[in-house]
């Protein structure tokens, strides 16, 4: 039987941005979209993360233009108690305990505390790698990378996804096929969730209270949104790697979620799912 892990949802900071553009239907006035990264307790590995959210390090690599576009156009706030590492050491953790940090995708709201972790190994898809090494300065920007995020050491604890043991999922994940046991215990499963990203990865895992949990990264902005079938409108789609992949994932997503009521479904910058689970978590 695979480990049961321990589970902590935490805000890393939060950008605005208006809702009309992040799902169809919304919103003109600008909504909080917080950054959400996860505490994982393994029994045997000990604390873990998937991503990271914001940190310092984000503010210091938009200083400069063009990457000061990015935090002018998503405004960014975090407050000093929203630090990744502060709310660490409120679980009893500190940096150098992580040493495994699962990297959902590139995004700068996603990795700015990466370099944080100097004993953390780091899972990332390959295509996720491969996407941001090619592109330009400003071709990553334009897609949300900041290539200067990466610590030095990156290459030196990358352990690309696609190179652990391919496992398939059960029926009630369909469309969702296959999946990758991070750990080899079964503990961890990565999903792929191309379409946002090119290597976009989701996380599924049974916690220590029995519940299923799917990080689902930003596959989808919002439960809302998904339920009611309200995908990111054509300006935000201009972010993506693969608009058709996009569509076809969250799409995906909506069978599972309305195949499985039971089924914890995160996504990354939902706040009423942050509203809902900050307490259950704590």
């Amino acid at each position: 039987m695979s480990a049961e892990i321990g589970f902590r949802l935490l805000k890393v900071g939060h950008c605005s941005h208006p809702e009309c553009i992040a799902q169809r239907g919304g919103r003109f006035a600008a909504v909080p979209f917080p950054a959400l990264a996860c505490l994982l307790i393994h029994p045997r590995h000990g604390p873990m993360l998937f991503d990271t959210g914001y940190s310092d390090a984000f503010f210091t690599a938009t200083k400069r233009f063009p990457e000061h576009l990015y935090r002018l156009v998503t405004p960014v706030s975090l407050n000093p108690g929203e630090s990744l590492a502060t709310q660490l050491g409120l679980h009893g953790f500190t940096p150098d305990d992580i040493k495994h940090l699962f990297v959902s995708h590139l995004h700068a709201d996603h990795i700015a505390g990466i370099g944080d972790y100097p004993r953390a190994k780091i899972f990332v898809m390959r295509a996720e790698v491969e996407a941001m090494r090619r592109a330009s300065r400003i071709g990553g920007l334009r897609r949300g990378y900041l290539r200067m995020l990466l610590p030095d050491r990156f290459d030196m604890t990358l352990t690309y996804v696609d190179d652990c043991p391919r496992v398939v999922l059960p029926d009630s994940m369909r469309p969702f096929r296959y999946g990758f046991d991070l750990l080899g215990d079964g503990s961890l499963t990565g999903v792929p969730l191309p379409g946002h990203t090119a290597g976009q990865l989701g996380l599924l895992f049974k916690t220590t209270e029995a519940r299923t949990v799917f990080l689902v990264a930003d596959a989808c902005w919002s439960l809302d949104a998904l339920r009611r079938d309200r995908a990111p409108t054509w300006i935000a789609s201009q972010l993506f790697a693969d608009k058709r992949e996009y569509l076809s994932t969250f799409a995906g997503l909506r069978q599972v979620l309305a195949r499985q009521e039971s089924l914890m479904m995160v996504p990354s910058h939902c706040e009423s799912t942050w509203k809902q689970l900050s307490d259950e978590t704590r």
